[in-house]
C-alpha cells in the first residue's frame, strides 16, 4: 500500500491549525500572552484551508469532490464540515476581535477550540476499518490528536508569547502536550506492534520528535522561555506528527512506498 501524501498532509495541516487555535481560544481566557490573537488565528485558519486543499487531490478526479461530498456518512463529507466549522468560527473570532466585541471573540473562541480539538480527531477516525487490522483501534485517531497538540503549543509558543510570563506559561503547556503526544504514539505504536520491522524507525522517530523534542524545549524554556525554544518544538513536533501519520502506511509496505510505484 502505497504512502498517500495528500492525506498525510492533510491531516498534518488541518490538524495544525485546528491545535494552534485551540491555544488561541485558551490565551482569551487565561490572558497569559498581551499579544492579539488575530495573527495566531488568521494562521490557524490558513493552515485549515491548506489542509482541505490538500485532501482533494488524494481524489483521482479532483473535480469530482461534490460527489464525494454528497454521501454524509463518508469520512471525507466530516472532515470538510469540520474544517468549514473551524474556519468560519476562526473568521467571525477575527472580525469580532476587530470589533472588540469581546462577548462574540470569546463565544468563537470556545466554539473554535471545539471544532479544533474534533477534526484532529476525526481526521484519524476516518481510517478506522475492520479490513486492516492496524487501522481498527481508537488509539489511530487519539494518536493523530495528540501528536497534533505540541504542533499547536509550538507554533503559539512562537508567535505570540512575547514575556517571560506568557513564555513560561506556554513552555509548560508545551511540555504537557509533548508528554500528551509521547503517549499517544507510544500507544498505537505498541498496539500494532509497530517496534519491528521496517516500521521500527518511522515509529522510533515518531517518539522522538512528537514526545521528547517538545518535552525538552518546554524543560528549557521554564527556565529561559525564548520565543526560539517555540520554533524549534513546533519544527520537532511536525516532523513527529508527520512520521506518525506515516507509520499507519508503513505497516503495509516496504520502503519504495515512499516514493511510490515508479520509484
Amino acid at each position: 500500500m502505497d504512502i498517500q501524501w495528500p492525506l498525510v498532509l492533510f491531516t498534518l495541516f488541518s490538524s495544525m491549525g485546528g491545535c494552534l487555535f485551540v491555544f488561541v481560544g485558551i490565551n482569551e481566557f487565561t490572558k497569559k500572552s498581551e499579544v492579539s490573537g488575530f495573527v495566531p488565528g488568521l494562521v490557524a485558519g490558513i493552515l485549515a484551508i491548506v489542509g482541505g486543499l490538500c485532501s482533494v487531490f488524494h481524489l483521482e478526479h479532483v473535480e469530482r469532490i461534490m460527489n464525494a461530498l454528497s454521501r454524509p456518512t463518508s469520512g471525507i463529507f466530516v472532515e470538510a464540515v469540520l474544517i468549514g466549522c473551524l474556519v468560519v468560527c476562526v473568521a467571525v473570532y477575527l472580525i469580532c476581535l476587530k470589533r472588540e466585541a469581546q462577548a462574540g471573540v470569546k463565544a468563537f473562541a470556545v466554539l473554535g477550540i471545539i471544532f479544533g480539538i474534533a477534526l484532529s480527531f476525526m481526521a484519524g477516525h476516518s481510517y478506522i476499518m475492520e479490513a486492516v487490522s492496524t487501522w481498527s483501534t481508537e488509539l489511530l485517531p487519539l494518536g493523530y490528536l495528540l501528536t497534533a497538540l505540541p504542533m499547536g503549543a509550538g507554533l503559539y509558543w512562537a508567535l505570540a508569547c512575547k514575556t517571560e510570563e506568557s513564555g513560561k506559561f506556554m513552555a509548560m503547556a508545551t511540555l504537557i502536550c509533548g508528554a500528551l503526544g509521547l503517549i499517544g504514539a507510544l500507544a498505537y505504536a505498541g498496539a500494532v506492534d509497530a517496534f519491528a520491522g521496517e516500521s521500527l524507525m518511522v515509529a522510533v522517530g515518531s517518539l522522538v520528535f512528537a514526545g521528547v523534542v517538545p518535552i525538552v524545549c518546554g524543560v528549557i524554556g521554564l527556565k529561559a522561555p525564548k520565543e526560539a525554544y517555540g520554533w524549534v518544538a513546533f519544527a520537532g513536533a511536525t516532523i513527529g506528527a508527520c512520521l506518525f501519520r506515516v507509520l499507519m502506511w508503513t505497516l503495509h509496505t516496504t520502503a519504495f512506498g515512499f516514493f511510490g510505484q515508479n520509484f
